[in-house]
């Protein structure tokens, strides 16, 4: 299984923290190091492919190609142990960057199920591969060090982008599952303060199904995959899944959108908007009736979350700034009416 982000960082804290500027090697080295450490493996081995510029000799070959190999063993490791492992091959883009062997194969299989692991380490074996790349181009051609630093910027800012995708994926995500579950244990503490035995029994069934969803919603969103339901039937299947549960959300779905599928991102950034202005609704105007609408046009996909809750003056700053920018980033728009004594209503439009 997957373990923590702070294991992933630490990977990534044995490269950069190094003492230099290091030389690549030392830098696969340490890297090699972290790996099997993080893996509890008994040995791990990296075959970096590296794609070499022409040499400077009119007969030689238009391209060549060099394998550096890196190793570690742990001290005390089984040496048949280290026999035997799994391979996992990582790719720069679609050029094939390295191939990583783990002993033994379970800790390899824990590296194969680890997305986050096999892309740091895929990012810094390309800054590694780059750094190598630009010192022979420099022996070579006397060339610069664009490369390089091309790299570093490409992976820091990859890595960010994946810190910054996790954490709104759980903001927009599993909180609406937590303001869920809040309410529901606040229901059955409420039913069984007035006696209403069978009622909280009804609203405890409910609540495991609510923990059981929550748990989905958590593991697909440290795996980086879509809810199953999202990806194999679309927003409104998944979309129902979801709020099916809610006694307090109504779902208003235009019957032409049914089987109907938009482009991955599209849905998926749509079915996260809509939980998160559901959840935000719940979490502001608690006990509110709460609908959900749907609608296509010929211009594209709308949706609205609208509740019966106090409102608020929107006066000041656009709320919802972060959800806004989500929507943005696949040609989206967000806007938000309210105001005292007349509820709230979100509605986002994506042009298709």
């Amino acid at each position: 299984m997957p373990g923590p982000p702070q294991d992933v960082a630490r990977v990534v804290e044995a490269v950069h923290a190094l003492p230099g500027p290091p030389p690549p090697d030392v830098q696969a080295r340490a890297l090699v190091r972290a790996l099997g450490e993080c893996l509890d493996a008994e040995s791990v081995s990296i075959d970096l492919w590296l794609a070499l510029p022409p040499a400077d000799d009119p007969g030689a070959p238009a391209a060549r190609e060099d394998v550096r190999e890196y190793h570690w063993d742990r001290p005390d490791a089984d040496r048949a142990a280290r026999r035997d492992g799994a391979s996992i091959r990582l790719y720069d883009d679609e050029r094939f960057l390295a191939e990583v062997t783990v002993a033994p194969p379970r800790a390899g299989e824990r590296l194969r199920r680890w997305p986050e692991l096999r892309t740091a380490t895929g990012l810094l074996l390309s800054d590694i591969d780059a750094q190598l790349r630009a010192a022979d181009a420099r022996r070579l051609t006397g060339g610069s060090i664009a490369l390089l630093a091309d790299a570093r910027s490409r992976a820091a800012g990859e890595i960010e982008r994946q810190r910054y995708q996790l954490e709104r994926d759980l903001h927009d995500g599993a909180q609406h599952h937590m303001v869920a579950l809040q309410m529901s244990l606040a229901m059955v503490e409420h039913q069984l303060g007035a006696g209403s035995t069978t009622e909280a029994v009804h609203h405890l069934d409910r609540l495991r199904q609510l923990l059981a969803s929550t748990e989905e919603v958590l593991h697909t969103t440290a795996t980086g995959l879509l809810s199953r339901p999202l990806a194999e039937h679309g927003l409104v299947a998944a979309l129902r899944s979801r709020l099916d549960p809610l006694e307090t959300v109504a779902l208003d779905v235009d019957p032409l959108l049914t089987g109907r599928r938009y482009p991955a991102e599209v849905e998926s950034t749509v079915y996260l908007a809509c939980l998160e202005a559901i959840s935000n609704a719940h979490k502001h105007a608690p006990g509110a009736e709460v609908t959900l609408t749907l609608r296509t046009t010929v211009q594209g996909l709308c949706f609205e979350v609208a509740d019966t809750g106090p409102g608020f003056a929107t006066g000041g700053p656009m709320p919802l700034r972060y959800l806004a920018a989500r929507l943005e980033s696949v040609g989206g728009t967000l806007s938000v009416r309210s105001g005292p004594g007349e509820g709230t209503r979100v509605t986002g439009f994506v042009t298709i």
